[in-house]
């Protein structure tokens, strides 16, 4: 069974980003590079943290910003290796 990234939108990653008692699982999504229990949490203030989907369309618009590149060349089929953006029909999907 393959999961779907809440950031990105990827729907091949192995493991789901949190487990059903809301614990993270540490999975990187291999699109994006966003880490479930580590980029999810975000201090904004001495004590106060971001909502994990408030940091989710942080991430998701700063990765977009800087061009939406492959984190992983293994994610996308050849022709889409680390470091270069999606094609539009790609996010768009």
């Amino acid at each position: 069974m393959k999961y779907t990234c809440p950031v990105c939108g990827y729907d091949r990653m192995d493991d789901v980003a949190y487990y059903e008692n809301g614990d993270a699982s540490f999975e990187l999504c291999s699109c994006c590079g966003f880490q479930f229990g580590v980029d999810d949490d975000v201090e904004i203030d001495d004590g106060i943290f971001l909502s994990r989907s408030e940091a989710h369309d942080l991430y998701r618009s700063n990765w977009l910003k800087e061009g939406a590149k492959v984190f992983s060349p293994y994610a996308f089929e050849p022709g889409i290796g680390k470091g270069e953006p999606l094609a539009r029909k790609a996010l768009k999907k």
